[in-house]
């Protein structure tokens, strides 16, 4: 394979967010973009886009010649910015001979940068602020009040929305990519963990492709493989977890991340990708998002009581992309008291801001996307984090993250490759 420019060098003419915060990324939905790559997936398989896909300039023409399957790898939680460095570290040998024989690049994650949101843009090809999945909490007026999204279910330990008989298909307002494919003839396919087959959320962004679930490494390869061996053009989309539930529990700068990693890159190069079942395939490696090792003693509580009681809610969506529903009237006094908690660790905006500003992606929005975002957002700065636990929770620290802006865990690769 081969390209004109570094891919590298177009994104950064894009990316930029502000001259006084120069580590943050503003996500790409014009073509350099997670949300982009669906629609150069389905081109290849000769599916007229209705979306805009990749720039040309970072997806050759000759990238789609003669395609009959798109294995399209996602891999939650994997940063370009670490991938670059275990390449460069000598850490990643199958990957490596991958990246010699095809094109690697960055693309950024959506925002926010976390796989309620970037999963389901991958899934449809729409941005959050359109598929209406802006986090992993918030307020849904539908149903009158802070919601998991993971989970499709209110917020504590409650069961979801569709043990009342709710599909949660008729949640997304937009098509799937999967449902476009098979509309025009091509067999779409999920290999996820068996433990997400019924879950709400898969539901909705698999909507149109057959399950196939694993439980083990071998059987995410056989999975893979026993879809693509059957006759006709395919779509496989082949989802791995592991690394982002570790870079959140252990770290991404691990001894348990990096020994995941390790045999993360044997599985997919020598026995996924080496072993491939037919050769017209091309495979598409990417993440939803990335991570950043969160510091210690840069995570600040949000129990602050004169705080909460200036709220309507309690803060939702991600401890570094913090949604806030202050009470009538008390929207300055809470940006103030929110921006003196975080001092320089965070920066609170406005919800219109970040509209504005294009954070999640351009318009029509989903109707219901300004009131689930709240009336502010907090962003946090560096590896600082807000975490909210609510009352009677006893979570789990996290020693990794996303969510927001920095490159670390805006910025996931996109490999391609064929035999």
């Amino acid at each position: 394979m081969e390209h004109r420019r570094d891919p590298r060098e177009l994104l950064s003419e894009r990316i930029r967010f502000s001259s006084d915060r120069p580590h943050w990324v503003r996500p790409s939905y014009d073509g350099y973009g997670i949300v982009n790559l669906p629609w150069s997936i389905i081109a290849a398989l000769g599916v007229e886009p209705t979306g805009q896909p990749l720039d040309p300039a970072i997806w050759p023409a000759t990238t789609s010649a003669d395609v009959e399957a798109v294995l399209l790898v996602v891999i939650d939680g994997l940063g370009y910015e670490r991938l670059e460095r275990a390449l460069a570290e000598g850490e990643a040998p199958g990957l490596a001979r991958l990246v010699r024989d095809g094109i690697l690049f960055p693309l950024t994650s959506v925002f926010p940068s976390t796989t309620v949101a970037a999963l389901t843009a991958l899934a449809t090809g729409e941005p959050p602020g359109r598929h209406g999945l802006l986090g992993f909490t918030a307020f849904l007026r539908e149903f009158g009040m802070l919601t998991n999204l993971l989970f499709w279910s209110p917020l504590g330990r409650f069961p979801s929305y569709a043990s009342t008989g709710l599909d949660p298909r008729s949640f997304l307002p937009v098509q799937t990519i999967a449902e476009r494919a098979t509309e025009a003839g091509i067999q779409a396919t999920v290999v996820s963990p068996e433990a997400f087959r019924d879950t709400p959320l898969t539901k909705m962004q698999t909507s149109g492709a057959t399950f196939r679930g694993y439980r083990t490494a071998g059987e995410f390869v056989a999975q893979v493989h026993a879809a693509l061996a059957q006759p006709g053009k395919h779509l496989v989309t082949a989802y791995w977890d592991t690394l982002d539930m570790l870079g959140h529990f252990a770290g991404p700068e691990s001894v348990a991340w990096e020994v995941e990693f390790r045999q993360l890159d044997r599985l997919l190069a020598d026995e996924l990708i080496g072993r491939l079942p037919r050769r017209n395939v091309l495979v598409v490696i990417t993440a939803d998002h990335g991570m950043i090792p969160l510091d210690p003693d840069r995570q600040y509580r949000l129990d602050d009581p004169v705080l909460l009681a200036e709220l309507a809610l309690p803060p939702a969506g991600e401890r570094r992309a913090v949604y806030w529903y202050p009470l009538p009237g008390r929207a300055a006094a809470v940006a103030a008291r929110v921006q003196e908690l975080a001092g320089t660790d965070g920066a609170v905006f406005t919800r219109e801001q970040l509209f504005r500003e294009g954070l999640f992606g351009p318009p029509p929005y989903h109707p219901e996307a300004f009131h689930r975002v709240g009336e502010l957002v907090l962003l946090a700065v560096g590896q600082a984090s807000f975490p909210w636990d609510p009352p009677g929770a006893q979570l789990r620290p996290f020693f990794g993250a996303h969510a927001g802006l920095e490159a670390a865990e805006q910025l996931v690769p996109c490999l391609l490759w064929r035999p």
